[in-house]
């Protein structure tokens, strides 16, 4: 798949706009082309993952895979009103909704009966990906992807989400992220980097083998270990 980005805006001629253009040699400063090849038409694969520094195009890219218009807000919908365990897929049952809170490690039970505004950085993004999980369209594509929690909320919430939503046979998940470290966490069935333009598979590798994506974790990460942590 070849994905082409065009993107244009007004090209200004002021005094600041064109001693930028002189000094930095950016006469085409408003316009931002990229072309990425992301062979994955004829993949199996549940999770992708496109990671870059910011600004290199990976929103860009995501506004065009699955026909455009896939890319979900993480904290938008929620009703201020309600608390996250009834505003979360109202049409869930009960069992449903709870699991998906506590799959992504919101084990903060207390924190389930307060709306999504009053809950911490932390809460509210895993609070958003447990209602990825319930709501589990065919094709997703989540943007920022843990771009406002600490970096250590942001490999256990990644792992969680990962672990959770390949529970979710053929449906697809496309994770757009600044951060580079939470690669070995979410374990992508393919990764493509906006910064260096590399594409790379997740090899396949026999049970006890390493995986190609780099891991350096100190010590085993369990479900049990998911559910006490409080954030």
């Amino acid at each position: 798949m070849i994905i082409q980005v065009r993107n244009k805006t007004a090209d200004h001629n002021g005094y600041r706009s064109a001693r930028v253009k002189s000094l930095f040699n950016a006469e085409r400063g408003n316009e931002f082309n990229l072309d990425a090849n992301l062979p994955i038409e004829d993949i199996e694969w549940q999770i992708g993952l496109i990671v870059g520094p910011s600004g290199t195009g990976k929103t860009s890219i995501g506004n065009l895979l699955f026909n455009g218009g896939k890319i979900l807000d993480l904290y938008s919908g929620w009703d201020k009103n309600l608390p996250i365990v009834e505003s979360l897929c109202p049409d869930a049952d009960f069992n449903t909704v709870t699991g998906a809170l506590a799959n992504v490690g919101l084990g903060d039970v207390p924190s389930w009966l307060r709306p999504f505004h009053a809950l911490s950085n932390g809460q509210q993004f895993r609070a958003g990906l447990a209602r990825v999980m319930t709501e589990a369209n065919s094709e997703v594509i989540i943007d920022e992807f843990t771009s406002v929690v600490d970096r250590q909320i942001a490999k256990i919430g990644a792992m969680a989400f990962a672990k959770g939503w390949r529970r979710n046979k053929g449906k697809k998940c496309i994770l757009l992220s600044c951060h580079y470290d939470i690669v070995e966490w979410v374990q992508p069935d393919w990764l493509f980097d906006t910064g260096t333009g590399q594409f790379k598979k997740k090899a396949k590798s026999e049970p006890g083998q390493p995986s190609n994506w780099k891991s350096g974790r100190s010590i085993p990460l369990t479900g049990n270990i998911l559910n006490r942590i409080i954030i």
